[in-house]
């Protein structure tokens, strides 16, 4: 940046105007070669190693501002509630602090605040781009049971979706589910349409198939890496509840 060019020509120009103070002394006197103070000879060395330093330093500095700190925070905070766990009861929502209140997730996002701290109703809770029409999730399917087939990718494109105002707890959405599958030497497409919604307590997509295609398998994804645009999803046979495969999707764009 324009501060730290003018400091670098500063530096250099400190530099160059001993060296030649240097000089023009040297030349009065009669000398015929330059005879550098070993003093400024190593002052000059220091100056030039800082500016090595300084510039390493300036990289740092902005390969820093590409992280997102808040992300990270994000990110890991979410990592501890999965491992600690949440206290509360499954169709509950943790209102977060010491006391670990608990409200029915029901009420989160319903514009009215639930919790003593008024977390239910933040930003980051309420945030709706998971969910939004245009979605395009994309990842790795891993077949542990139900199904006999090799790892493939699948992606969800959300078709579209609505938020009712007497019930804004909930988004429902539309999705197509297209997976690519290794048959023998080739790849053969298959999909479906579902429908479904997205749970704001939960951070959590829930698609079913719609009535035509019920031979396939619901889709159930969490949120919770702390962003809206990775998640962990199963794949959950609708009569028995059984996981029949694992899928790590990430948003990859917007149709």
């Amino acid at each position: 940046d324009s501060l730290s060019a003018a400091r670098k020509i500063m530096w250099r120009l400190l530099l160059l105007s001993a060296l030649t103070g240097l000089v023009l002394a040297d030349s009065k006197e009669g000398h015929g070669h330059l005879d550098i103070d070993p003093r400024l000879r190593a002052n000059a060395a220091r100056i030039i190693n800082l500016e090595r330093k300084l510039n390493s330093l300036k990289k740092k500095l902005d390969d820093a501002e590409k992280i997102d700190p808040e992300g990270f925070i994000k990110e890991l905070d979410a990592r501890v509630t999965e491992v600690e766990g949440t206290h509360c009861g499954d169709k509950q929502f943790q209102c977060g602090g010491n006391e670990q209140e608990c409200i029915s997730d029901l009420l989160v996002c319903d514009h009215h605040k639930d919790c003593h701290n008024g977390h239910d109703e933040e930003p980051s809770v309420c945030d709706t781009s998971p969910a939004k029409a245009g979605n395009i999730f994309s990842g790795t399917s891993h077949w542990k049971q139900c199904l006999i087939r090799h790892d493939h990718v699948t992606k969800i494109v959300l078709t579209g979706s609505i938020r009712f105002k007497d019930f804004p707890s909930r988004i429902w959405v539309r999705a197509n589910v297209e997976s690519d599958l290794v048959v023998g030497n080739h790849t053969e497409e298959s999909s479906f349409k579902a429908k479904g919604y997205y749970d704001f307590g939960h951070r959590r997509l829930v698609l079913f198939p719609t009535k035509e295609f019920d031979d396939h398998y619901s889709v159930v994804c969490e949120f919770n890496h702390g962003d809206a645009e990775r998640a962990d999803c199963h794949r959950i046979q609708a009569d028995t509840l059984d996981e029949c495969a694992e899928l790590h999707v990430i948003l990859q764009g917007h149709h």
